[in-house]
């Protein structure tokens, strides 16, 4: 988006006070971010909605006169796959960040329980059968809750033989595989995979049935 402004502005940008030009609206742009973040946590469309709306967030409704009404997920949903976020122009977000907030909501995934985040691979991690990308189970039996990756197709019945592998082992392989591949300091001082370092650093983490992987590196 450059030049004279020939169609509706997206949130977070503004137009200039002098110039017909678009620019970054700072503050609004921090809520954006915020919805990214909740976004990669793996919050719904639902549970971000909520988070916004309780720290006071409004959304100003150009169509009524700057009217305040409620966020709609149809709303937040756009700014977490409009591509102007990740624009290198204005740095709003950084692309490859953009590509998963799109990863996450096709998975329809959410955080449940007293949880806030979700696993670091889910939206990175895919199955070699099938291509589709590895979903996060989780199991309690004996007062103790187990958690694994597993294939999307598999978890919903429809076919793939990929196992399911425990997500301690997998974040283990992937960390170790980063840790031979770069020399991050951040990345050789983590004790565990964070999810931050994973979106970063990772494009894709491809698992086959053995639980072995390939990492694609984002350049």
């Amino acid at each position: 988006m450059s030049g004279k402004i020939t169609e509706k502005i997206p949130y977070g940008f503004m137009r200039h006070e002098k110039y017909d030009v678009v620019v970054m609206d700072s503050e609004k742009m921090e809520s954006v971010k915020l919805m990214f973040s909740l976004c990669f946590d793996g919050m719904s469309l639902g549970q971000s909605k909520n988070v916004i709306e309780s720290q006071g967030i409004e959304y100003l409704a150009k169509y009524k006169k700057d009217k305040i009404v409620g966020w709609s997920l149809a709303e937040i949903r756009k700014i977490l796959s409009d591509s102007i976020y990740g624009n290198e122009r204005y740095s709003a977000i950084a692309k490859e960040e953009l590509e998963i907030a799109r990863r996450m909501l096709a998975l329809n995934i959410r955080v449940v329980g007293k949880r806030m985040e979700i696993s670091a691979l889910v939206g990175i991690a895919v199955c070699k059968e099938c291509g589709s990308f590895l979903v996060e189970k989780s199991v309690s039996t004996r007062g103790r809750t187990y958690s694994y990756y597993m294939c999307e197709r598999n978890k919903k019945g429809k076919g793939c033989s990929t196992r399911k592998i425990a997500v301690q082992e997998l974040d283990k392989k992937v960390l170790e595989e980063m840790k031979k591949e770069m020399g991050d300091i951040e990345v050789l001082c983590c004790k565990d995979l964070i999810r931050e370092i994973a979106i970063r650093y990772l494009k894709y983490v491809s698992v086959d049935c053995a639980g072995n992987i390939k990492v694609i590196w984002n350049t």
